[in-house]
This record gives structure tokens, sequence and C-alpha cells, in this order.
């Protein structure tokens, strides 16, 4: 007779002479190294075909000893010393697709499992399967204990399956990250170390799982949604800036990094980047494992097998000009990979038994020369195409059942190839009748556990922003600066603004930055070098700071000044109550250069320089505007004021003329002339209409003349008409 697993209990119940051995079933952990450590080699995965390995091939059999006596318990005799047979299949398969963004959070994950026993015998049927699971927690299957009656030899009936989903959140088990990085520097930064770390903490990144057909169903129509705005999400790393600069040619260096979270190690990894045609000569940097390699519009860099905890690194480079400010995509990358442990969380294989064909008997020979004494053996015969393992073999004493003639376990026969036979040592019994032995036999076809994973990822590419910055520099004379328009009065528009000497003036600067490319700003400085004892800075309380028009508080630590170069820097925008300096922004900075009593000829030459960079940082913005002059000049204001009053018409009536002549080398400015109308006179007739006043008396006339430049003279003309007791010789009186 022979029994299973309820038989096992029995017999842990009865004394033996070995403890139960740990290789009763065979764990779904044991895979290639475990089918060795068996005596087994894998000579086709698919079918789970093998061989026996480590024996003398020299014989057609294959002795078999006590592990604990040493003794002779049986041989294995090969048939045609044939080595080989199946393995009944127990295979987890799982489909992920993941698809993830650049910063390594998952979009989505689409998920099919597939629990599958099979028969690989086309002659051969497996019966009274009995599989035990491991970690059935995060899976929809119902039960870790599965029972199939029996398996067939055709496609048809062959196969038992089963489908299963994971539960809940699921983690991505191959961590995959890009790193973009636009600074000059960016191959130091981008080093395996930080690049691990930073891995590391992504690690417990999950997904919500879900039916792998409803992710290709939603595809198309998720399609303009995945391709809003990519770059936001990888701004928070530090390991990366995106900012490049306008009709400029630079170097952008991209970093592929990977983690194996898997128990096992994976293989088959295939990685394909595509590059954007704005991306020229790409040239691979350095790869930690595998083979990487360009073609076409394509990088693709395969690995044979990537080992648990371990990561990966390719780095390379590519050149980029840009010529507009248009923002630059990086180019997806494509993920293929096959592993051998289960994504849903640990499922395994715990135990298997299935029975097939087979046979044993006893060969009772009674011997020629000794009547009644009977030479016996116990043949164990492995009819079929399979591997079986013979795990127990019991003959018990008719006489007494405690004794036994065979008794082996699993330590001390190995597993009998197809249609090999494994025959016992012989046994003498006395009996003057045919003797009957009870007999325990335990055997079971010897599996094959299988894990596939059939992975991939999609990564999204990000956009690289163009960073640029432009603006100008005014200085005025006057408090108030006139929009920037180009019709400004003339002495705003030169470069060489004129102080008088020895006198303390004001000189208003208004310097102005723009954002003219497409990415946000989170830096920007302000330099301006030179101040010296006669043009100095302004006080920090004087500055005025203006976004967009609307003026913004500086903080006190934004000004600094340092051997005579003034610094205005706004740092970290991002987190300020200010905001990012976004895309067609323009700042404004107000401030007066105080101008000291300066002697002849001195002459501030200053120089400007605008700073700026994006988060993270890039390589750093430079614009140096042009910056106007600020000369002393030796003013020494000449002007010649005269009245002339010229008798017209009818009595009574004259004509008065005012006039203001500079016959000095300077201009003149702010020039206030007066004239009062005498009493009972009426005034008319004004070549300039003048300003009517009481400052000096009643009917006070004002005229103001903005500048005067040299040589030139203004006259102011009107009439004055007498009545009644009037003077003409009152309006000889001027001011």
């Amino acid at each position: 007779m022979f029994g299973r697993k309820k038989d096992i209990e029995k017999k842990q119940k009865t004394p033996s002479k070995k403890k139960e051995p740990s290789t009763a079933h065979w764990g779904a952990e044991e895979e290639d190294e475990a089918l060795k450590a068996e005596g087994l080699k894998r000579i086709d995965m698919d079918v789970g075909r093998v061989e026996l390995v480590d024996r003398d091939t020299n014989t057609p059999y294959i002795e078999t000893y006590d592990e604990e006596t040493g003794e002779l318990e049986g041989s294995i005799l090969l048939k045609d010393g044939n080595r080989e047979g199946l393995l009944a299949l127990v295979k987890i398969i799982e489909q992920v697709k993941v698809e993830q963004d650049h910063g390594a959070d998952m979009k989505s994950i689409g998920f099919k499992g597939q629990l599958n026993v099979e028969n690989p015998s086309k002659v051969d049927r497996l019966w009274d399967i009995d599989l035990s699971l491991k970690n059935i927690e995060q899976t929809t299957l119902k039960s870790d204990q599965i029972k199939i009656q029996e398996l067939g030899v055709t496609e048809e009936d062959n196969v038992d399956s089963q489908e299963f989903q994971i539960k809940g959140e699921a983690k991505n088990l191959l961590l995959i990250k890009e790193y973009i990085n636009t600074s000059s520097n960016a191959g130091d930064i981008l080093n395996i170390r930080d690049i691990e770390n930073d891995l590391l903490s992504l690690k417990d990144k999950t997904g919500k799982a879900e039916a792998i057909e409803e992710i290709e169903e939603e595809e198309e129509g998720e399609e303009e949604e995945d391709e809003t705005d990519g770059g936001a999400v990888a701004s928070e790393y530090s390991l990366e800036s995106f900012g490049i600069s306008i009709d400029k040619e630079q170097v952008v260096t991209f970093g592929i990094a990977m983690r194996n979270l898997f128990e096992k190690p994976i293989s088959n990894v295939k990685v394909v980047k595509s590059i954007p045609a704005e991306f020229k000569s790409p040239r691979i940097v350095d790869t930690t494992i595998g083979s990487a390699d360009v073609k076409g519009d394509q990088l693709i860099w395969t690995i044979d097998v990537l080992e648990p905890k371990e990561t990966a690194l390719l780095k390379f480079t590519c050149e980029i000009m840009p010529t507009s400010i248009e923002t630059i995509k990086t180019g997806i990358i494509e993920v293929n990979y096959v592993g051998s442990s289960s994504f849903s969380g640990g499922l395994a294989i715990d135990k298997f038994d299935a029975y097939t064909r087979n046979r044993f008997y006893i060969d009772i020979v009674e011997r020629d020369e000794e009547p009644d004494v009977w030479d016996c053996k116990l043949v164990f015969d492995n009819t079929s195409e399979f591997v079986v393992q013979l795990f127990n073999a019991d003959v018990y004493s008719p006489d007494d059942e405690s004794k036994k003639f065979v008794d082996i376990d699993p330590n001390d026969v190995p597993t009998l190839p197809a249609e090999a036979q494994w025959h016992s040592v012989k046994w003498m019994y006395e009996s003057e009748d045919f003797p009957t032995f009870k007999k325990l036999l335990e055997f079971r076809v010897m599996p094959d556990f299988q894990t596939i994973v059939n992975g991939s990822i999609t990564i999204e590419d990000v956009e690289l922003s163009i960073a640029s910055i432009t603006g100008d520099v005014i200085y005025s004379l006057h408090e108030t600066i006139p929009e920037r328009t180009g019709e400004m009065p003339e002495e705003e528009e030169a470069m060489l603004i004129k102080i008088p000497t020895f006198k303390e003036k004001e000189v208003y600067a208004s310097l102005k930055i723009e954002n003219n490319g497409s990415a946000p700003l989170n830096e920007i400085s302000i330099i301006q070098q030179y101040f010296d004892e006669y043009y100095q800075p302004p006080n920090s309380d004087e500055i005025q700071f203006f976004l967009n028009e609307e003026e913004v508080e500086l903080t006190p630590e934004a000004v600094t000044l340092e051997n005579n170069v003034l610094t205005i820097s706004l740092k970290n925008l991002k987190e300020s109550s200010v905001g990012m300096f976004e895309p067609e922004s323009v700042l404004e900075v107000r401030y007066p250069i105080h101008c000291m009593k300066p002697p002849r000829e001195t002459i501030f030459e200053s120089e400007i320089i605008y700073l700026a960079n994006t988060f993270p940082l890039s390589e750093e913005l430079e614009f140096r505007p042009e910056v106007p002059v600020i000369e002393s000049v030796h003013i020494r204001k000449k002007i010649r004021l005269g009245k002339e009053i010229l008798p017209i018409g009818e009595l009574g009536t004259y004509q008065i003329i005012i006039t203001a002549e500079n016959i000095g080398t300077n201009e003149l400015t702010d020039i206030t002339l007066f004239d009062v109308v005498p009493d009972n006179f009426e005034y008319s007739d004004f070549n300039v209409e003048p300003e009517i006043t009481d400052e000096i008396e009643k009917d006070t006339l004002k005229w103001t003349i903005d500048m005067l430049d040299e040589g030139e003279k203004k006259e102011f003309r009107y009439t004055i008409k007498g009545s009644g007791d009037y003077k003409p010789s009152e309006a000889q009186i001027s001011y």
C-alpha cells in the first residue's frame, strides 16, 4: 500500500530511527540552486525537463546509503543510463505594467496574475495534486490550499489555471528614475552614492493596482492628460536642474538609475530612452553594469542580470542650443524586464504533492538449498516520464510491526529519473508459508516552481525650460522717472548725466530686469560696483522694489554693501510671499545715487550685473546692461534777464517783452520769471500764456523755463492797455 500526508502524520507518532526530514516537500523558494543541491539541473525551464548531476556516469545504477549509519540501503537502476525526466510545472505568471512620472510617483500600476499547474507530459497524467501557497493576503486568491483532481496530457486538460489580482496598493519593485542636470559640473553631481541614497528615499512609494485590461482601455483617453507639465514634479530634487540658456550651446547630462527591490535577481533588462531631435551628439559617459548604445534616435541599455539590492547607473550627455524660448521635451523612457520572484507581495509556493504512473513490488525468492528461507527485495518502479521522489518506504515484519525490514526517508534515497527503479537491499525471512509483508510507500512527482514576472515601466519625460533675462538701466535727475516708452526727454535717453561740481545732488537710478525666457526664476541678484567717496550708494531704506509695477517689501538682509559694491539679492523666491519670478514678469529696482560735492572732471563709470537662477539650480544667468555715466561738470550760471516796453497803437497801449538769455557755457534749468501788471492796466495777447498769481503783488504774471541751452534766448510778450488814472512808468518795474 502507499499513502500520503495523513500517513506521514501517523508515522511521526511512532518511534523511528530518524527524525522527520526537512526535505519532505519541495518549497517555492528553491530554484536553480536548490535543484542542484537535490542533484538536479534544469535542461529546459519551459517544459521542466531536468537531469541528475554529480553522479558516477560509468555505472547504470546509483547506490543509496543510510544518511546516519552509512549502510547500503539500496540502489537506483537507470534505464539505458537515462538520467533525465520531467517535473510538474507550477508557475506564478505576472504581468506588471507601471506608468510613472519623472519623480518616480506611480500614475498607474496595471497587473494581471495567473497561477498555473501544468502537466508537461504528453504520455503520463498527474492526479491527486495538492498545492499550498504562501503570502496570498495581498492577492484576490481565495484559499492557500489548491486541490486538483487530475491533469491530462492534451492542451485541453493539461493545465489548471487561476487568475488573480493585487489587493490595494503595491510597490514598484524595480525602482527606476531619470536624473537630468544642465549644470556644468553635472558629472560630479550625478554620482552613484547620492543617486542611490535618493532612490532609497523613494522605495516606499506605492500605487493603486488595477487590472491590466482596464489600463489598456484607458490609455488612449489619458494620452492628452499625460502631456501636461511633466517638469513640475521633478523640481523638488536637488540632483537635477532643468534651466538652459537661449542661443547658447550647452551640454545636458542624463542619468538613468535603477534599483532591484525584488527578492531575487531580475534578467533581460532593456531600457529604451527616446532622444528628441533637439538633442545632438549623444555620448555614453558610463555604465556601472550592462552595455549601452545609441541607435538612431534611441539610447538602448541592456542588463543581463540585476541582483537584489543592486543599483545600476547609466550616464550620457547630449548637446543642445535652443533658438527660442519654447520648452523642450526630454524624451520618454520605456523599460522591460523579467523577474523570478513574485511582484504580488511575495506570493510563493509552500508545498506540492502529486502522483503519476508507478509500480512497486517485493521479490520473494526461496533459496535453492535452504527451504523455507526467503530472500526478499522491495522494488519501486518509476514507469513515468517524470522525476519522482520516494520519500518514504517501509516494509514491516509480519510477526512484529515494530520491526522493519526496509526503513528509508528522503535523506537516504535520491530522486528517480524517468523509468528508473529503486531496489532495496535484500533481507532474509524464514517461513514455511509464502510470506506477506505490510508495505508503506510514499512518493511524489517532483515539481519545478517558476515565478515569471514580465514587467514594463514607462517614465514620463520632462520639459526643459529656457532661462533668459534681459533689462536696462536708466539714470534721471528727477525722482519721478519717466516710463520706458522711447519718448523720454533727451537727458533721460542720454548715456551721460551731467551734475554740477561741489554740490550735493541725487541721481535716480531705475534698474529693470525682465524674464524673457520660459523658466521661472528662483534667485535674482543685482550687483552695482565702483561706488566711491563722491558717488555713494543708497541706504537700504531708500531702495524700492517693484514686481510687475506693484511695490514689494524688501527684507533688510537682501541688501549688502561691501568694498563699495552694492548687492541686492532675492533668494528662494519659491518659498517667499513674492513667489517665483515667472516668465514675462518685470522686476524694477529704484534707488538714488548720492553725488557728494564731486570736484571737477570726476566721473562715475559703474558696472551693473544682473544674475538669475532657476529651481533647482542650473547654470547661472548673467546679463550686463549698458550703464549711463555720471560726470561732474563745473557749472556756473550766467543769465541775462531783460524787460522792454514798446508803445504801440493808440495812446495807453504798450507791448511788454520779458527776455531770458543764457550767456554762459552750461545749460540752465528751472528758471522762473515774474512780471507785475500796474494798476489801471488790462493785459492780453500773450505769446506764451503765463500763470496768474499773487506771489509778489496782485496780478503777477509767472513763466517757467525748464531748460535754457547755452546761448539760447526766450521771449515772453504781452500787451497792456491803461484806463482811468494810469501811470505807464509803473510798468518799468521788473522782477
